[in-house]
């Protein structure tokens, strides 16, 4: 491969203003799509350095082109590239495309052979932006944006000036005006971005959206928590989340009061082979809609039990509700507060399957309700309610074994045990006789006896949960949940693992919760007879992790609040957004007006409050009183005109005795007789000189005049002759008197 260099020719000002703005373009595009955090390292490390030496090959004006030939090869190599990168290494559409854009970026700005080339590097930078509103929905995209916007509108505009530049055959400009057309043009850009951008704003809230993800959306949905939120989880999935700082949904409370370290549900899962969880993909879930009524989860039903807890048989309980706004993670499960009550939001259709887990299914066929992430669909904004009930009361005594058959069929298969684990379960649960208790001592044991760790054991172990409990003795709340609610079944009592979120870090700037992949969880609940579905959480309190403290995590929470606020106005923003805003105006326009009336009618029956009193005053007054008070007023309403008048007696006097100030005389004179030399057809030129102009009329019968007016003139104003000041009026007399 070589270059070849381009003819050293001096570009014009719109090439260069063009070549600049057309490469901050693609930079711009570049950044944008390197914000979102999809990118891979390799295209990183190919594409940075390809765009710096573009920039320095701009800077030095010197042009490095790949050989023709060369280009074909590459394009010819990509193309296969491109299948396998689509079907063996990405294996994804929008991961193998992204990469072909980049790829067509780095070779087309070293191969611009036309300004067709360049034209498609524009195309290019656009659909790296494309792309970046795929893969993201933070407020990062709309600063990159705004700039796209206005370098686009650069780039452009100066692609036609220099068109018309290279047709008009204009090839050099003085520096001094380079500098000025390419302040203007930037200028003008800026008007254009600035104008783009308010009337886009203007159309955005006016016209009506839909809070339903379109195509791309759905293509751009991330993927990296369905291996937590699935229906087949294998061990360690929720410890690889526990490692992201990424924000998953903000809560907000709506009423009654948030439970401390409330438990987020997603998915509970029954069936256990001692190495992975799943639930049968078989199973037909219940499906409702939420678009005209909130759904009254207690009243679901699976078989004789509820997939949660008994709250049918209580008419009232504490309850708290909540408003959560999801991160467009893909997954299509709601995250619930347990123990979950109701659901609301504006979703045509939620499935509702047996083990509690709740699923957007808004797009899909019930062929498609196979598994969380296989068709994930996007959800937004949801209201719900949980119920706050302490269980104890009711459940501390429970020795009843009558469970569903339902629940009794799912929930306490067990695999092949190691033998040490059932000897330690009855060691746990010695001379304990209630079921609610030997759960709460199995608990217990497991928080006091074991380590947590985020360190994965390395190695394929033939038998997780034995290495766990006898050998390694830390792990994740994974490891923790499985080992309890194995524990339980063996002494045949229901028992499932939960995947979902706990806690989650309080902003007070948006007076909400934010909830972080790190913040997944696992835990255990376990079925009485007596109530349903009970909480236990064996994981001990290392796992949880304390809020960042400091200016840097303060700095964080307003960043936070600042994509809460794009995210729920922007992404989100419908018809219900659009409705609650012109309330919001309404609302906020009604009480100013009602301020401002309430304000200008008091200061009105002030003033006449005065006036009243001023005219009582008035009616007392003397009349040596009334006189001074006439004149004063008199005074006063000519004072603004005092300064103009004593500057035109100035004047007068000045003319009338030109000796006084000859030069100001002169000028004065001078330019009178300009007027009227100009009314009789003759100008005088900017260039001309006062004797110059004189000797240029061509009217013999003014000719002499002018002349003789100019000498006078001259002398006045530049030797300050009073004698000649004194003459000017005559000889202005004089020329205005000729015919």
């Amino acid at each position: 491969m070589s270059a070849i260099a381009a003819p050293q020719v001096r570009p014009s000002s719109a090439e260069k203003f063009f070549q600049a703005s057309l490469y901050l373009l693609l930079v711009t595009g570049f950044a944008a799509l390197a914000g979102t955090g999809k990118l891979d390292f390799p295209s990183l490390i190919i594409v940075i350095p390809a765009l710096l030496l573009r920039g320095r090959n701009l800077l030095r004006g010197t042009t490095w082109l790949i050989p023709e030939r060369w280009t074909t090869w590459l394009t010819i190599f990509y193309f296969a590239f491109y299948a396998a990168d689509y079907l063996l290494i990405s294996q994804s559409f929008i991961s193998a495309t992204v990469h072909l854009v980049l790829f067509s970026m780095v070779v087309k700005i070293f191969s611009v052979q036309s300004d067709r080339d360049l034209l498609y590097l524009a195309i290019l930078s656009f659909m790296m932006v494309l792309a970046a509103a795929v893969l993201t929905v933070d407020t990062l995209f709309l600063l990159t944006f705004s700039l796209f916007l206005l370098l686009a509108i650069a780039t452009f505009v100066s692609m036609e000036m220099r068109r018309s530049e290279r047709v008009s055959l204009v090839t050099t400009v003085p520096a001094r005006e380079d500098k000025r057309f390419q302040r203007s043009l930037s200028g003008v850009a800026a008007i254009l971005g600035i104008a783009t951008f308010i009337g886009a704003g203007v159309i955005f809230f006016v016209l009506p959206r839909l809070s339903y993800g379109g195509y791309l959306q759905n293509l751009g949905a991330q993927g990296n928590l369905v291996s937590g939120f699935g229906q087949d989880v294998r061990l360690g999935g929720i410890g690889q989340i526990q490692q992201s700082d990424a924000v998953v949904m903000h809560v907000q409370e709506l009423s009654g009061r948030m439970p401390q370290d409330v438990k987020w549900r997603g998915v509970a899962l029954s069936n256990f082979d001692g190495q992975h969880w799943w639930n049968d993909p078989g199973e037909q879930p219940g499906v409702r809609s939420l678009v005209s009524a909130p759904l009254d989860l207690t009243r679901i039903r699976f078989g004789q039990s509820s997939p949660y807890s008994g709250t049918v048989s209580i008419r009232h309980f504490p309850t708290f509700a909540y408003k959560a706004v999801m991160e467009p993670v893909g997954v299509d499960v709601f995250f619930l507060a347990s123990m979950p009550v109701r659901l609301g939001g504006n979703y045509r259709a939620v499935a509702v399957y047996a083990d509690g887990s709740v699923m957007n299914v808004s797009h899909s066929t019930p062929a498609l309700f196979g598994s969380a992430g296989d068709n994930a669909q996007t959800i937004g904004i949801y209201f719900g309610e949980a119920d706050t009930r302490n269980p104890e009361p009711l459940v501390r005594n429970s020795t009843s074994q009558d469970y569903p058959p339902h629940v009794a069929m799912l929930n306490m298969q067990l695999p092949h045990l190691d033998p040490r684990i059932p000897v330690l379960v009855r060691q746990i649960t010695s001379g304990i006789t209630s079921n609610y208790l030997r759960a709460r001592a199995i608990e217990s044991y497991l928080q006091n006896n074991y380590g947590y760790t985020l360190q994965l054991p390395g190695g394929h172990q033939a038998d997780p949960l034995a290495y766990f409990l006898f050998e390694r003795k830390q792990g994740h709340c994974e490891y923790f949940a499985s080992s309890m609610a194995v524990m339980v079944r063996s002494l045949g009592i229901p028992a499932r693992v939960v995947n979902g979120f706990r806690g989650g870090q309080y902003n007070d700037v948006t007076a909400s919760y934010i909830i972080r992949e790190k913040d997944a969880h696992s835990w255990v609940e376990v079925y009485f007879p007596e109530y349903g579905w009970v909480t236990f959480d064996p994981t001990p309190s290392a796992g949880l992790q304390a809020a960042p403290t400091g200016a840097l995590a303060r700095a964080g929470l307003y960043a936070d609040a600042a994509r809460e606020l794009w995210r729920e106005w922007i992404i989100s923003y419908d018809f219900s957004h659009q409705v609650r805003l012109t309330t919001a105006l309404a609302q906020q326009t009604s009480k100013a007006q009602a301020r401002t009336h309430v304000w200008l009618q008091k200061k009105y029956y002030r003033l006449l409050a005065k006036t009243r009193q001023w005219q009582r005053q008035a009616e007392h007054l003397k009349s040596r009183d009334v006189v001074l008070l006439s004149v004063a007023l008199l005074l006063l309403l000519l004072a603004p005109f005092i300064p103009k008048g004593w500057r035109a007696f100035s004047h007068q006097r000045l003319l009338k005795n030109p000796q006084r100030a000859p030069r100001t005389a002169a000028s004065f004179w001078y330019l009178q007789m300009l007027k009227a030399l100009e009314r009789r057809g003759f100008q005088k030129a900017p260039a001309q000189t006062p004797a110059e102009f004189a000797a240029s009329i061509p009217d013999l019968s003014l000719h002499s005049g002018v002349v003789a007016f100019t000498e006078h003139y001259q002398r006045a104003r530049f030797a300050e002759s009073a004698e000649d000041a004194r003459r000017l009026p005559e000889l202005y007399a004089a020329l205005t008197a000729q015919k």
